[in-house]
């Protein structure tokens, strides 16, 4: 009788649990295996910050009710961390000297909050939002507070900034960079979204450093009472949230002598430099691409559980349009966003503070490469059946 395909998996985010489905409906008898040191269920990373307005809804987070795993024999491990990876025995040691053997083994290990060296960053009344239980925490912490300063103008900043405003908390972003989400959008587009941030009541300062969290007291116990900048300006706080952007959790695979950048190499086929290990979502690298995208993460791991069951899958490394909901505002961009001041670029710029709209169409060499919309993104399918007729 053939023995049935060992399937190991580690990380329970959309990226692992992907992978698992992928892999058994590539091999319907393989045994499938997930553990992840998350104590809660797969959930919804893109909604963690509700958390903040309704802890009850934590169970409608959920990726799948617990029968979705039963239904599809998925055995999931839940409150486990992997601590050693053995490639050559194909065994993965557990935080509770478990050593579980694998024939294929799928690493989907995410990423973590970073959190630089800020004098103060360890008073009580710091906090960063990554996960399940970091919602719930901050959950807990918000309700006496009246004062909030979120550190970090990226996505994940914006969002935990918009929901904590909601609980009728004084909130103000502080944003190294001379625009909040800066990274995505261009000057234009980013003050149309920072003047519908305004219109919600929340305060944002841009090109700002943040040097020091100071205390009640000078003690280091002491609760934070203030944000200190490098222009010498202070910013009273009862609560910060730190949100500058994440890390891969990369340091199994580097243990276990794999190839890893700043994060595991792996090829289109979501393999990495171990031919029975794959990667796939926050911490995986194919072909030096990263995109930090949940639909990315998915498609990573589809196509790495698919492999891992036997398939021929490749990941399709074009990049997608960046899509999200934040601030009450729709962001797309897709293609090239016209930034850098090259002659060969004609812009189409339509601007409107008053409605809160904006919309770039990019043309490179005469050639329609790329668009930006933000508010009104009624014409997105149609921008992008356009670009892709152009490519």
């Amino acid at each position: 009788m053939t023995k049935s395909r060992q399937i190991l998996i580690i990380g329970s985010s959309i990226a692992g649990i992907s992978a698992a489905e992928s892999a058994r409906a590539q091999d319907p008898d393989a045994e499938i295996t997930v553990v992840s040191q998350d104590e809660f269920a797969p959930y919804y990373r893109l909604r963690l910050c509700e958390v903040l307005d309704d802890p009850e809804i934590v169970p409608a987070l959920a990726l799948h009710p617990p029968a979705w795993y039963e239904e599809r024999h998925i055995n999931l491990r839940l409150g486990r961390k992997a601590i050693e990876l053995d490639p050559e025995a194909h065994t993965v040691g557990l935080d509770n000297n478990e050593v579980l053997k694998y024939d294929s083994l799928v690493l989907t290990t995410g990423s973590h909050s970073f959190v630089p060296d800020i004098p103060g960053k360890n008073r009580p009344g710091v906090y960063t939002l990554w996960s399940m239980a970091d919602a719930l925490r901050l959950e807990q912490a918000l309700r006496p507070v009246k004062k909030a300063v979120v550190i970090g103008g990226g996505l994940l900043g914006l969002e935990a900034a918009y929901h904590v405003s909601r609980q009728n908390i004084a909130t103000t972003i502080i944003e190294r960079l001379p625009h909040l989400l800066a990274n995505q959008l261009d000057d234009g587009g980013s003050t149309i979204l920072e003047h519908r941030i305004s219109n919600l009541g929340i305060d944002f300062i841009t090109s700002a450093d943040v040097v020091a969290l100071d205390g009640i007291s000078d003690e280091a116990g002491s609760p934070v009472r203030q944000v200190r900048l490098a222009d010498g300006k202070t910013i009273e706080a009862d609560i910060v949230i730190i949100s500058i952007g994440v890390r891969a959790n990369v340091e199994l695979a580097q243990k276990a002598g794999l190839k890893v950048n700043r994060r595991i190499t792996t090829d289109k086929a979501m393999r990495t430099s171990h031919p029975d290990i794959y990667a796939a979502g926050d911490a995986a690298e194919p072909l030096d691409y990263w995109f930090g995208l949940w639909s990315v993460s998915r498609g990573q791991g589809r196509t790495a559980g698919t492999n891992a069951a036997g398939g021929t899958a490749e990941f399709d490394l074009r990049i997608p349009p960046y899509i999200v909901n934040t601030m009450e505002t729709k962001v797309i961009v897709e293609g090239d966003k016209g930034i850098a001041d090259l002659p060969r670029y004609e812009l189409d710029v339509l601007m409107d503070e008053d409605s809160g709209n904006y919309r770039k169409l990019v043309y490179r060499e005469g050639i329609f490469s790329g668009f930006m919309l933000i508010g009104d993104t009624h014409d997105f399918l149609r921008l992008q059946k356009e670009l892709e007729m152009e490519s």
